[in-house]
């Protein structure tokens, strides 16, 4: 069918538009209109012309109005709380081309940290009890060191559960690998960190090592990038006898000690989620109130149907009336 033959009517394309609104596929949309019409042979479109019309026009309008109802959402965050801050790029004034927003608590959060900042949807309330019930076992157990380093118990005694967990993975680790000095200066010293993974492959990690600022910088990058020690450092260290870690390596953000200040803050998506939760038994016990209320009424209702003839709307007023008080709660 050549394409100036082929055309989209009005009730086609509300027929598009209610499917695509189900969920319902180009494909799918395409077929019910070949069996309602007896076969594509009767149509004056084909599938491509659906699936151009969807693309072009239903999700084109869809995202313009994301993009409107999004800036509403941040305008409205603004007027809550005034530290909220928020950028928003949009193309042609439709679609969203950038958009930014830090809250009071990601603010606060990045203030402490310098090097973090966070996006997220909500906040789960069971996650929150879940980091409460976790700070306490940090604090009420112990997590046996897997080596007898000092280094480790350094670690140990200062990080959370988790992380380390994740150091003492680390220190596991170091017993495979083989260090030796390839090069040494006045304030620095070059090593070759290595580990046989096969007969013929052999990694190596070069680590460079200040003792006099107590320096160590490996090639993998796994402090830059994950805050803690690799076992490439860690063989290092134990290749030149440092039975501490110098405190530039024992970051206080893993401390089971530290006082997070910006999870104090409320973040600007708590409110409407969590108070409803909050409520969630005020509400049971609410509902109960009522439902013994209506019982009550339809009885009373019963009672007098036979022997009042008051209009509908009175006797609903008067059973109100007579009804004795709702039990307490």
């Amino acid at each position: 069918m050549l394409k100036q033959h082929r055309e989209l009517s009005m009730y086609v394309r509300r027929i598009i538009e209610n499917n695509e609104e189900a969920g319902i596929r180009p494909s799918k949309i395409y077929q019910s209109f070949i069996a309602a019409a007896g076969g594509h042979r009767e149509l004056n479109f084909i599938e491509k012309d659906v699936r151009n019309y969807i693309t072009r026009e239903v999700r084109n309008v869809s995202e313009q109005e994301d993009a409107k109802k999004f800036r509403k959402y941040l305008l409205r965050m603004k007027k809550k709380n005034q530290n909220f801050f928020f950028e928003l790029k949009l193309e042609n004034d439709q679609l969203i081309e950038l958009a930014f927003w830090a809250d009071a608590r990601s603010r606060a959060a990045f203030e402490y940290f310098e090097d973090v900042i966070s996006f997220d949807t909500t906040y789960n309330t069971n996650r929150e009890q879940a980091e409460r019930e976790s700070d306490a076992a940090d604090f009420h157990s112990v997590i046996l060191c897997a080596t007898k380093s000092s280094a480790e118990a350094q670690f140990q005694e200062v990080y959370t559960h988790q992380k380390f967990r994740e150091v003492q993975a680390q220190f596991r680790g170091k017993a495979n690998y083989i260090t030796r000095l390839t090069n040494s200066a006045i304030d620095y010293s070059l090593y070759e960190v290595g580990e046989q993974v096969s007969s013929l492959i052999f990694n190596k990690f070069v680590v460079t090592y200040d003792s006099i600022a107590s320096r160590v910088k490996c090639q993998c990058l796994l402090f830059e990038s994950r805050g803690i020690l690799c076992r490439h450092a860690l063989s290092m260290l134990s290749f030149e006898r440092v039975t501490q870690v110098s405190p530039r390596y024992i970051l206080e953000r893993w401390s089971k000690k530290i006082k997070r200040r910006h999870t104090h803050i409320k973040s600007s998506h708590d409110e409407p989620l969590l108070e409803p939760r909050k409520s969630e038994e005020l509400t049971a016990i609410l509902h109960h109130a009522y439902d013994n209320v209506m019982v009550e009424m339809e009885e009373l209702k019963a009672k007098r149907k036979g022997t009042c003839s008051l209009s509908y709307e009175d006797a609903n007023l008067e059973a109100v009336n007579e009804l004795q008080s709702p039990p307490r709660v």
